[in-house]
């Protein structure tokens, strides 16, 4: 019996989103991806696109923990490390040998807001209403450009940022609404016209579908091995 192991992990970046299998496919290609700019928070996605409608940033996140879409504490949405822990994923992916510690991550709240130096409560309560200013700011000075900002990860090379971006209107990720995940992939096939790949990235349903097919994935390769 051989001696050997397997690991799938698609759930990990886009829940039930084929994007590391995409991703994989295309390098099994021998299309070399030049780089990846995806939006991989619901969350995130959800604030950003209603903030863009004209409600205040404040809300809009508790209106998003009213919905589930947010932790229990908004900030560990907010501070963008899920997005990092993503973008890693798919970072190593394409060979770079980076750390969680060399990825640059814009965090939407400053550390005197941060967990170590307020509660939950006192966020909610005063502390989240103190950001609107500044995002309403940046949100109006993308859209005089005719831009819409997102938060995103860029993946290009050994670089590799997570934050908010101001984005074409008409982009894939400008058009971007609600919770949805969008993931575009460039190479060198898909220069000009990145693969898109967007639908529901978080929820019960679509990770466990994700992780359902991972199992059903292994199984067929455990048959092929035996």
């Amino acid at each position: 019996m051989s001696d050997f192991r397997r690991i799938r992990f698609e759930s990990t970046v886009g829940a039930g989103l084929p994007v590391i299998a995409s991703v994989t496919r295309v390098l099994a290609s021998g299309d070399p991806i030049t780089h990846i700019t995806g939006s991989l928070s619901g969350t995130l996605g959800y604030v950003m696109s209603e903030v863009e409608d004209g409600k205040l940033f404040s809300e809009v996140v508790l209106a998003a923990k009213s919905l589930g879409y947010t932790e229990p504490d908004p900030r560990d949405d907010l501070s963008g490390m899920d997005v990092a822990r993503k973008a890693l994923i798919l970072a190593r992916l394409l060979g770079q040998r980076i750390n969680l510690s060399d990825i640059q991550v814009e965090s939407l709240y400053p550390d005197e807001l941060g967990p170590n130096s307020m509660s939950t409560e006192a966020f909610l309560e005063s502390g989240l209403s103190s950001l609107d200013k500044d995002v309403d700011e940046r949100v109006r000075s993308a859209s005089s450009k005719g831009n819409v900002l997102r938060y995103v990860c860029v993946i290009e090379g050994p670089r590799c940022q997570v934050g908010l971006k101001e984005l074409p209107k008409d982009s894939p990720l400008g058009r971007l609404r609600g919770s949805d995940n969008v993931v575009e992939i460039y190479s060198r096939c898909y220069k000009n016209s990145p693969l898109v790949i967007q639908g529901a990235g978080a929820g019960n349903d679509t990770t466990a579908a994700g992780v359902l097919a991972d199992i059903v994935d292994l199984q067929d390769l455990f048959q092929l091995d035996s």
